[in-house]
């Protein structure tokens, strides 16, 4: 089990938990979970994690006890409708995340190891960070291995991170593989933060376009992704939305029949 979220705290929402909390208190638990070696383990939420966190009861069993940041305005906007104090600053997307991660890694000698993507992407994306980051020790390894909990490849690759000397590992295979693997071999994981962090590096590698921050900002980065990429995006912000608003309306309705609170 995870320490506790360096005082991140824990909202519950209609059936759903997250941890809402700005850049720098999400960079301020890195230091502590490193320098105090506090283990930590980070999720995050979005309608489409969401989505698949009330369609699957495995993926629901991965995020007890992880400490899971927002990235998706419809999330605090729907926080922010059943009275939650918050705002902008508390929606983290990686687009915005990483390089100020990477930049706490060098400052501090950190080693930061990227497992996930297909090579040549990964390659291109770390080299990205090694020139906006001189000095930082970053190394990786794609995501293409058997990631079946505790197959030969997969015990391998944990040693190459743990040799390394790993301080902060990002994971990103996509929701929920990340998810699983990540729970099927934490124990065995030296690293004392752990991000799972989706498509991050295609996104530095420039292999997918990055929206305009403004689009974040105002929660359209969906109508971006959409409008560059119909056939892998059309069900995920069409579809799933409308899914998610009936699945959370039913548990709102069954919380207040059983007299529970929808938020707390």
């Amino acid at each position: 089990m995870d320490s506790s979220s360096n005082g991140l705290q824990s909202r519950f929402l209609l059936g759903f938990f997250a941890h809402p909390g700005t850049i720098e208190e999400y960079l301020s638990l890195i230091n502590t979970s490193i320098v105090d070696k506090e283990p930590c383990t980070v999720f995050y939420h979005n309608l489409h994690s969401l989505y698949s966190y009330f369609t699957s009861s495995s993926l629901r069993a991965f995020y007890q006890d992880k400490t899971v940041l927002v990235d998706g305005m419809p999330v605090i906007w729907l926080y922010k409708l059943f009275g939650a104090k918050l705002a902008r600053e508390h929606r983290i997307t990686y687009v915005d995340f990483i390089m100020p991660m990477m930049k706490q890694a060098q400052q501090n000698g950190w080693k930061v190891f990227h497992l996930g993507q297909q090579s040549e992407i990964q390659q291109q994306a770390l080299n990205i960070i090694r020139e906006q980051v001189p000095g930082i020790q970053i190394q990786g390894h794609d995501g293409y291995f058997n990631q079946d909990p505790q197959s030969e490849q997969s015990l391998d690759v944990i040693d190459t991170i743990n040799e390394y000397g790993t301080d902060l590992l990002l994971v990103g295979f996509g929701a929920p593989r990340q998810e699983a693997w990540v729970s099927a071999h934490r124990d065995q994981l030296n690293a004392s933060a752990v991000f799972t962090c989706g498509a991050c590096m295609e996104y530095v590698a420039g292999a997918v376009k990055t929206p305009p921050r403004w689009m974040g900002q105002m929660g359209l980065e969906w109508s971006f992704r959409l409008f560059e990429n119909p056939k892998r995006f059309a069900f995920r912000y069409l579809v799933e939305p409308i899914l998610l608003g009936a699945i959370l309306a039913f548990n709102g309705i069954k919380l207040l029949v059983t007299g529970k609170r929808i938020s707390h």
